[in-house]
């Protein structure tokens, strides 16, 4: 069970009742080449190197939540499943 003193957690309460979609990661502009979980901080890239996600799910201005956080706080945080 996860509790309030979570390393992860740092005041992300904005993401409380998100809507989220799983999707690959894309980069948000020619260059730019990843982004971070918003709770633990992996690099969701395009390309498959060790230690990064390429899948995740993604609020609809593009922030990420790695599958293993999605997990861990999905009930603390109420999201909501785009279908």
């Amino acid at each position: 069970m996860i509790t309030q003193d979570d390393w992860r957690l740092q005041g992300q309460d904005w993401l409380r009742e998100e809507l989220l979609r799983y999707a690959a990661y894309r980069p948000p502009r020619p260059g730019s080449e990843h982004d971070h979980c918003e709770f633990c901080w992996v690099p969701f890239r395009t390309r498959e190197l060790p230690g990064t996600a390429r899948e995740g799910y993604v609020t609809q201005d593009r922030r990420w939540i790695c599958e293993t956080c999605y997990e861990d706080f999905k009930l603390m945080f109420d999201w909501v499943i785009e279908t």
